[in-house]
């Protein structure tokens, strides 16, 4: 299946360090690079972060047909223009779908995932096929208990509802449709690269057990539970998500530095052995 070709539109943060590692930030169902709004700047010590709208949200051209695989193809074919080497990759709810897929389909270009209040498939959304379309014309009590947990700021919140209001009902029910074919689990054991995988424990669209079913099925991951939070992690709880985030940024740049002196430990060790 070739991808559909469009202009997406993304926003780039300066890193505080040159050498930092390349982080995109893929938003959820009928949302936008809004999503990501405290990340773009909060991790800016420890990456160069990027965030993307997805075609057909934002200011992203449209495609004809979307889906999983469309998307992720549309990333790919962005990617060589932003950073010519291997990248991170994290994802909140449909977007955690998409590094998914990204990285099953191209695993020579992802050093890691973070995926956020996602899973590997969405059996919920067959109950329960409009789900993702309540926020659009639901009261703000409705549309704050259903996506967010308690405590959250009312410009978390604003932002919140401003993405999905601002997304057409097509390309939402775009979304939904997409979410409700996709389906990795049986990929799953053959994603080698390191994965961090967080929810909060009041997520109602993507609870809990959706985390533990990434982990069951990938052979290097782990699972991090927000207390208290709901699905809108990245918005409503940064300080946390941004924290775990830079956590394992950091580790997996202390396990390449370690293998790099290893190997070159080992060739000199060769050497000096060929020597003799």
């Amino acid at each position: 299946m070739e991808a559909e070709t469009t202009r997406l539109h993304y926003l780039v943060a300066a890193p505080r360090r040159a050498d930092s590692p390349v982080l995109l930030l893929i938003h959820g169902t009928g949302s936008n690079a809004a999503s990501w709004h405290y990340q773009l700047d909060g991790l800016r010590e420890v990456a160069r972060p990027f965030t993307v709208d997805l075609p057909g949200h934002g200011l992203s051209g449209r495609i004809g047909s979307p889906s999983v695989h469309a998307y992720a193809e549309a990333i790919a074919e962005t990617l060589p223009h932003l950073h010519p080497g291997r990248i991170f990759v994290a994802g909140h709810s449909l977007g955690g779908a998409v590094a998914l897929e990204l990285a099953l389909r191209y695993p020579e270009r992802v050093r890691g995932l973070i995926l956020v209040s996602t899973g590997a498939h969405f059996p919920a959304l067959a109950a329960t096929p409009s789900l993702f379309l309540l926020p659009a014309g639901a009261a703000p009590g409705t549309f704050r208990d259903l996506f967010l947990g308690d405590g959250v700021s009312a410009e978390a919140l604003a932002l919140a509802r401003a993405a999905v209001a601002g997304c057409p009902p097509e390309v939402i029910r775009a979304d939904i449709s997409a979410a409700k074919v996709f389906d990795a689990r049986a990929a799953l054991p053959s994603l080698r690269c390191p994965v961090l995988i967080l929810c909060g424990t009041e997520d109602h669209i993507t609870p809990p057990r959706y985390a533990t079913w990434l982990k069951e099925g990938l052979p290097d991951a782990r699972v991090i539970l927000i207390p208290g939070a709901g699905h809108m992690l990245p918005l409503e709880r940064p300080a946390e998500v941004n924290a775990a985030i830079a956590e394992f940024l950091w580790e997996q740049g202390l396990l390449a530095r370690i293998l790099r002196r290893a190997r070159r430990a080992s060739l000199s060790l060769l050497r000096r052995c060929l020597k003799r």
